[in-house]
This record gives structure tokens, sequence and C-alpha cells, in this order.
């Protein structure tokens, strides 16, 4: 059975990006969901979700929480433009497997989410200590 991969809560121009980098990760089958939602994300189950938490209107360290409760054994990766080192560890702690910054390329995202697929944890090396 393939793994499902979501991209949720993404803004349109990210969405492109990510599917090449997940491609290049070696993850092709992709559903993307226009809003971080746990509900219809649990009924997904899929394998990876990547998400956008800086535009959330709820406390987005909460719906980490909350996928972590629904989506135990998923890989949930973090697309975020902040790269403070207490935002990452805050995000690791909520139940976040994976960090990706935005400033990064298509390339370095791929590389990311591979570490993340085959070592269970990454983070992008623009979080500051």
């Amino acid at each position: 059975m393939p793994r499902v991969c979501c991209l949720a809560s993404l803004a349109p121009q990210d969405v492109g990006l990510l599917s090449a980098a997940l491609k290049r990760a070696g993850e092709p089958a992709l559903s993307v969901v226009a809003h971080l939602n746990v509900a219809e994300l649990h009924k997904l189950a899929p394998s990876l979700v990547i998400a956008d938490l800086d535009g959330l209107e709820i406390d987005p360290l909460e719906m980490l929480r909350q996928l972590r409760f629904v989506l135990p054994n998923c890989i949930l990766a973090v697309y975020t433009a902040v790269t403070k080192g207490s935002w990452g560890r805050a995000c690791h702690l909520a139940g976040a497997n994976c960090l990706l910054s935005k400033e990064s390329s298509e390339s370095q995202l791929s590389a990311g989410l591979r570490s993340a697929i085959r070592g269970g944890c990454y983070t992008d090396p623009r979080f500051a200590a």
C-alpha cells in the first residue's frame, strides 16, 4: 500500500515547491488539504503531513498536539518562516517530527523530508540554537 502524504494549509505558491520536494524525496502519493482540519486528516490517515502553521487563527501548538493525538504514527512536518530556536523546540514538544524553513530550496526541503522519513526527525539548520 503506498504511503499517503498531505499538504495542509499551504499558500498556493508553496504547493508546487513542496510537491516537487516530496516527489524528489521518493514520496509521490499526495493529497492537498486546503485547511488544517483534524477530522479530515484523521480520515485520510496520511503517513506524512506538511503543514504551514504561520497563519492559523487558532493556537498552532495546540493544532500540532491534536494532530499528534489523532495521527500517532504520522510524520508531522511544520513548514514555517519562524526560525527561532524556541519556536522549533516548542513545535517538537507539541509533536512535530520535522521543521522545514520557508527559506529552503527544493533540494534542501527534499533532503530534510528524506531525513525525517528515514530517521523519524529533522530540524532545518536555520533554526537558531
